[in-house]
């Protein structure tokens, strides 16, 4: 079972650094229609769409990466603990 518990912490940081590269290109000009851009946001938007829904933005600014990237880290943490127990 700790290897499960451990394949999932790294397939949640793998999604976490995905998060963080969708936040950063999103200050970019990029091309929708680029096969990476789809497969980024294919893999992204179905965590993102959810948080969306739920928290408009403020201002002007949206919060669905931080608050996704949050619970992300809490779920991870909860795993590492349940490894390392």
């Amino acid at each position: 079972m700790p290897l499960l518990f451990a394949i999932a912490y790294h397939a949640l940081t793998l999604l976490s650094w995905l998060l963080i590269a969708t936040a950063l290109l999103s200050w970019f000009p990029v091309d929708p229609r680029n096969r990476w851009i789809r497969l980024l946001h294919a893999i992204t938007d179905p965590v993102l769409h959810p948080i969306r829904a739920l928290v408009p933005p403020i201002g002007g600014i949206s919060l669905d990466i931080f608050i996704a990237l949050l619970l992300l880290w809490g779920v991870q943490k909860v795993l590492a603990q349940a490894v390392g127990s």
